[in-house]
């Protein structure tokens, strides 16, 4: 191809240096507007431009961006008044959300002096509570030699300020002892119910006996939190004691027998009990706390409570969101019911609505299938309200990635682990729906 008039071909040496030189990589650069508009209209050479206007950005998802703002922006009128005490409770559930969010902690802190004076801060109040519950508590009865075991303590459940520290959080050093008096109570005021001795020496004669359930307890044992270190390994220690529990409460309940979510519950009262006082306290949470209807053939009690759920207790948007995506309750609160938010929720969060459940889910007795009481009585108003206000915190939690979320995303949310990073709020949501439904009165 003859060379064009004007250009000029590059020298051998030209040539080599061009070849042997590195090439310019095209390197998008941000530049300032001015100076390229500048830059055109000097040379004399002007590209077209259109002007753009705030309202023709994003016009495909128009509608969606303004809905999702009107949202997530809270009016500011309503702010403003959730800083009154009266509407305390109204401010946590517009809060709900920041539960997902991690609270200030040591790793926000750089300052190693100011990390220090946290710490001691922490400390000390953690010691504060442990000493007002010590006040609380009554003593039993002594350890003796012969026992080999501690003291047995007693809370007065009726207590006002003891239901206040409830809600605030047990400390964990008197968390088995509360959680034990919580349920003795319970058993001492309904009466006619099976001693703790009684039930102790039910536990060692079943050992002797074959459950048809065994082959599945035995593969379920290993599946059962085994990142905890007592529940590593195979057929020892804590799978061994698990084993066992669930082995009786299967025999000890023959209509029910063996159900999956059985394990949660007894995996987490063995990391605070020994295996008898674990199975009491099972036969206990079955007979008082409504788990036996819960877990009853059938799940007619589970459905039930999952009706009342949706219809009294869920957030109205949310509840007309998951209508639109053809989620029914049962397919997130099946879960989060039978094992009482167990692998649901971080093991803190767990253990702060058990405290909550285990005080206040006080309900109608159940009696042992094989006694002579019948088993027809209907559950009684607000034993599973505990359950239903932590659900409706979930879920209040989850609003914002729910309203605006496809079926897959929104089953993802609701059946996945919800990262809890704020224990103390989503208790405070807790509590602001159960005193909504519960009225105005102390809790």
């Amino acid at each position: 191809m003859p060379p064009q008039p004007g250009s000029r071909m590059g020298t051998p040496s030209e040539t080599r240096s061009a070849s042997g030189s590195p090439r310019k990589r095209n390197i998008l650069q941000k530049r300032d507007p001015f100076t390229l508009s500048s830059t055109l209209s000097g040379s004399g050479r002007r590209t077209p431009t259109r002007k753009v206007s705030a309202r023709s950005l994003n016009t495909q998802h128009s509608e969606l961006s303004v809905s999702t703002s009107l949202r997530s922006s809270r009016s500011v009128i309503r702010q403003a008044s959730n800083l009154l005490p009266h509407n305390r409770d109204r401010r946590w559930m517009d809060e709900a959300g920041d539960m997902l969010n991690s609270a200030p902690s040591l790793q926000d802190i750089v300052d190693e002096i100011q990390a220090e004076r946290l710490t001691e801060v922490m400390k000390r109040k953690e010691w504060e509570r442990s000493e007002k519950w010590r006040r609380m508590a009554k003593v039993v009865r002594k350890g003796g030699e012969a026992e080999g075991e501690g003291m047995n303590f007693e809370f007065d459940t009726r207590n006002p300020k003891l239901v206040e520290r409830t809600w605030k959080g047990i400390p964990d050093r008197w968390r088995a002892a509360a959680w034990w008096s919580f349920m003795t109570t319970s058993a001492r005021e309904h009466g006619s119910m099976a001693s703790e001795d009684k039930i102790v020496m039910e536990f060692h004669r079943l050992q002797l006996r074959s459950s048809p359930d065994d082959v599945q307890i035995d593969l379920d044992v290993p599946r059962t939190i085994s990142r905890h270190i007592m529940f590593r390994r195979r057929y020892r220690g804590g799978q061994r004691l698990l084993f066992r529990v669930l082995h009786a409460i299967s025999i000890y309940y023959p209509d029910t027998g063996y159900v999956q979510g059985m394990a949660s519950l007894a995996a987490t009262l063995l990391c605070y009990f020994d295996e008898e006082k674990s199975f009491v306290m099972l036969v206990r949470m079955w007979q008082l706390r409504g788990l036996a209807r819960l877990y009853r053939p059938g799940f007619e009690e589970l459905m039930t409570a999952m009706t009342d759920f949706s219809t009294n207790w869920l957030n109205k948007e949310v509840a007309s969101k998951l209508d639109e995506l053809c989620i029914d309750t049962t397919a997130y609160g099946t879960r989060w019911y039978l094992t009482l938010f167990n692998l649901s929720v971080p093991f803190a969060a767990q253990l702060r609505i058990w405290d909550v459940f285990l005080l206040l889910g006080d309900g109608s007795i159940t009696a042992r299938p094989d006694s002579r009481r019948s088993e027809s009585k209907p559950s009684s108003s607000g034993e599973y309200d505990v359950l239903h206000a932590t659900s409706a915190a979930l879920a209040q939690a989850l609003r914002e990635v729910l309203l605006g979320a496809e079926f897959e995303n929104a089953m993802k949310a609701l059946t996945s682990a919800i990262p809890i990073k704020d224990e103390d709020l989503l208790m405070k949501v807790v509590k602001a729906e159960y005193k909504q439904h519960h009225g105005k009165k102390k809790i």
